[in-house]
């Protein structure tokens, strides 16, 4: 019986996978081989449905394509495209494996910065941490605001120069704050891990996260830090819907969107907060080793999930947001935004 072209065609792409897969499997190194071994996989099914068609009989009458045309071939092809997904999704999770393992050896080294000033017992008090990318213009006057204390605890303040340009680490230093200083832009879930770290080798009680635009009230503090400090919550969480925003908030398709995520959030997470989209929330130090940190960006999730998860007791209280007073907006568009926040909230929940 003469073979196809088509057939022919097969067995010449399975030899070459196959040449390729044995040739990255001779290579000696470090790496992983799953790759070159999936993909000596691959040829080596691809050469045997070549040479015998008939075997993917069982597949095409499971996927329904029995007495199809060509369904021998959409069989071949739907295979196809579900292991090359399986290698994609394998070779995406290892480089974001490295990339945290990157992420926090730059983490380490910046919270090396500050962790010499640490004398004897901890500090104890209120760390509040500002994560702060170009915001050198806005900084004077959020740290001018900043309380001596809150709730009869000291406050600490930590600026994460998440990798600025424009003379913001300058600026918080010569206001007295303590700086610590990522190399690059990393974003601002990796500014306040950072902040975080800082936070368990100082030994502090309870950290703030502040946004160095302004747009957060350091004199609304004690609302967030008195229920840690009376032991009715472990993490507190500011609400602008119970609160207020001024100039009219968000967008009304940003606005939306965040009614929609905090309700999905709370099916997930079984909270009741009201606002997940605000970066103004105070936590008890203790607790922070409990929660897994992962994402540089669009962090918010993540936290509330994680929280929930290690079985924090988690409020929120009402906050004020105010306008920018200077600088630009770092959230970019609401299609991204909604889309990276969605993404990171579905990873959390289901690892």
């Amino acid at each position: 019986m003469p073979i196809s072209l088509l057939r022919l065609v097969g067995i010449a792409l399975a030899i070459l996978v196959i040449l390729v897969a044995v040739g990255r499997l001779r290579r000696r190194g470090a790496g992983s081989r799953v790759p070159a071994a999936g993909l000596l996989i691959v040829g080596l099914g691809l050469l045997a449905i070549a040479i015998v068609p008939d075997l993917v009989r069982p597949i095409q009458g499971w996927l329904g394509l029995e007495g199809e045309p060509l369904g021998r071939l959409v069989t071949v092809l739907v295979v196809s495209v579900a292991i090359a997904y399986m290698l994609l999704f394998y070779t995406l999770s290892r480089a974001d494996r490295a990339n945290q393992r990157v992420s926090r050896l730059v983490r380490a080294l910046s919270a090396a910065q500050v962790e010499a000033a640490k004398v004897g017992a901890g500090w104890g008090g209120v760390l509040v941490c500002i994560p702060a990318y170009n915001e050198a213009e806005s900084l004077p006057a959020v740290l001018g605001e900043v309380p001596t204390e809150v709730a009869g605890l000291k406050t600490h303040v930590l600026v994460i120069d998440d990798g600025s340009r424009d003379g913001t680490a300058l600026v918080a230093t010569r206001l007295g704050a303590r700086v610590v200083s990522h190399p690059v832009n990393s974003g601002q879930g990796a500014a306040l891990q950072t902040g975080y770290l800082v936070a368990e080798r100082l030994g502090v009680d309870v950290v703030v996260t502040l946004d160095a635009d302004g747009q957060h009230d350091p004199g609304q503090m004690a609302r967030l830090v008195e229920p840690i400090v009376a032991d009715t919550a472990d993490f507190v969480v500011g609400s602008r819907r119970m609160g207020e925003a001024e100039g009219g908030g968000d967008s009304r398709a940003r606005d939306a969107g965040i009614t929609i995520y905090t309700r999905l959030i709370n099916l997930l997470g079984g909270t009741e907060v009201s606002d997940i989209a605000n970066g103004y929330r105070a936590i008890r130090a203790s607790r922070l080793a409990e929660i897994a940190f992962t994402e540089d960006q669009f962090h918010n999730p993540e936290l509330l999930l994680g929280a929930a998860r290690a079985g924090l007791r988690v409020v929120d209280v009402p906050v004020t947001i105010r306008r920018r007073t200077a600088g630009v907006t770092k959230k970019g568009t609401n299609v991204r935004y909604g889309l990276g926040f969605l993404r990171v909230m579905l990873k959390t929940w289901l690892r």
